[in-house]
């Protein structure tokens, strides 16, 4: 049975996609920006994001009827006028996570809407911002693309033509499930960032430990949660484009300019469209089919199977990463994956 979109007829195959798809296309005039990384880390008390006890990690509680009781949509009713973001995380008792509709894995905020017009203009705010050219991957390791799924607790992960970092005969298979705007995902990454924030910063270390060394082959799968459809889409388009290594290029450089890129996208998106377009330019990725496939947003569906597929797993939150089938949610200190990783070779 398939559903219909009430305002322009497009047709879902699933309640999910309509959902997803009302939330990216129709609600841009009533939402204002998504919360600043400062509100998200540091103001979590009152009005903003309902964090992990951790703190490390960006937890949704799912729930199939939360999003349309009368009274949330009440509560939301009166607080769009300070953000989608806020109306949507705060909730009449702060002693949990705010539940979702887990059929609606939405943009919160103009993270997914599309970026305006392109070419010379758009070209001079690339060069007016403050991210450089990019920077190299800093780990020594082998790209590559699966060549067969997995199946984890009865669930498909699907890994064929997913670019992967690593050997392609490691024992290990890790798959992460994250968010470009989330911050502990950020702080996963970038250990600036982490240090900057007080989070924990794994990557670096399993990197160098597990991925270098052949006993891990890491996938990174698009879970948007907090505003990041825009730049999920946008991985797609590089993986689909370019190789499985400007894949992971573009997957570094993003992390290491979070705060930059997330403000672009939020107060002038084709600002940060025409970043991507000089990335590409650099990476050699060139011709109309790149361009078009972020302006139309191609991997729209892409990036929401990859959500569909991290909640059927149990990931309710970014990041959540994935050993061998064993999850590890948030961003935790290394020491919980080096324990994973060594019983799963083990």
């Amino acid at each position: 049975m398939t559903e219909k979109c009430d305002k322009c007829d497009r047709e879902f195959d699933s309640e999910r996609g309509l959902n997803v798809h009302k939330a990216q296309k129709h609600k841009k005039e009533t939402e204002n920006d998504s919360p600043s990384v400062e509100e998200v880390v540091d103001e979590n008390q009152d009005n903003t994001v309902m964090l992990d006890a951790s703190p490390n990690k960006i937890e949704l509680d799912i729930k199939q009827t939360a999003l349309v009781t009368g009274s949330m949509g009440l509560l939301i009713g009166l607080v769009f006028s300070i953000g989608l973001l806020t109306g949507l995380l705060v909730g009449t008792s702060m002693s949990g996570p705010v539940a979702l509709d887990s059929g609606n894995f939405q943009d919160i905020g103009e993270g997914s809407e599309s970026g305006g017009e392109t070419g010379a203009a758009g070209a001079e705010g690339a060069e007016d911002s403050e991210i450089g050219e990019l920077e190299e991957i800093p780990y020594d390791v082998e790209f590559g693309t699966g060549t067969e799924n997995v199946e984890w607790d009865g669930e498909t992960v699907e890994l064929v033509d997913r670019p992967y970092m690593g050997s392609s005969d490691a024992p290990v298979t890790m798959v992460s499930y994250e968010d470009y705007f989330c911050p502990f995902c950020t702080g996963f990454h970038n250990s600036d960032f982490a240090d900057e924030n007080n989070m924990n910063s794994a990557f670096g270390d399993i990197a160098e430990n597990h991925i270098e060394t052949g006993e891990v082959q890491y996938y990174f799968k698009n879970f948007p949660v907090v505003g990041g459809d825009r730049p999920a889409e946008v991985s797609e388009c590089f993986a689909e484009h370019g190789s499985s290594e400007d894949f992971w290029t573009f997957n570094h450089n993003h992390f290491q300019n979070f705060e930059e890129l997330q403000e672009m996208q939020q107060t002038d998106p084709s600002s940060y469209d025409e970043v991507m377009y000089s990335w590409a330019e650099e990476l050699d990725i060139t011709g109309n089919g790149f361009e078009s496939c972020i302006e139309d947003s191609e991997h729209s569906s892409t990036v929401h199977e990859d959500a569909q597929e991290g909640e059927r797993l149990g990931a309710s939150s970014t990041p959540t990463n994935f050993v061998e089938g064993e999850m590890i949610e948030g961003a935790v200190a290394y020491t919980s994956f080096e324990a994973v990783i060594n019983d799963k070779i083990n």
